[in-house]
């Protein structure tokens, strides 16, 4: 089985891989609502195919979008380890703004929950190896 789109817009791209997880590719400026229907998009997904583990891009990301970092960190990561969620690598943006969003959200939620990395490869080696069910 190949990669599979799941969910496509302007903002993020979710695709099922074979590899067994989400991954959420984010594209361009994320305002706060455009963040938060990306998140409940993920979640319905996570749950309807029934996954614990999600690679969430973040390397096409521009610009700051820290208004929803704490909502991700104490609403939506709840939700998500509820509907199954185990292990999320967070590839961070190379835009500072937009790293220092990541950062926040990570830090304001329980621990292990997501795990920041630098670049694409290092996270789905990550997902592969380190999270073998």
């Amino acid at each position: 089985m190949g990669r599979r789109q799941l969910y496509t817009s302007e903002h993020i791209d979710i695709h099922l891989e074979p590899d067994g997880w989400l991954h959420a590719d984010w594209k361009g400026y994320q305002s706060v609502d455009m963040v938060k229907a990306g998140c409940e998009e993920i979640l319905r997904h996570l749950a309807a195919q029934r996954l614990s583990k999600v690679l969430n891009d973040n390397s096409n990301v521009t610009g700051i979008w820290v208004g929803a970092a704490y909502w991700v960190a104490s609403n939506w990561f709840p939700r998500m380890r509820e509907a199954g969620l185990r292990h999320f690598a967070w590839v961070q943006s190379p835009s500072r703004l937009s790293q220092l969003s990541a950062t926040t959200a990570v830090e304001h939620t329980t621990p292990g929950t997501a795990v920041l990395f630098d670049d694409l490869s290092s996270a789905a080696r990550w997902l592969r190896e380190a999270c073998q069910p």
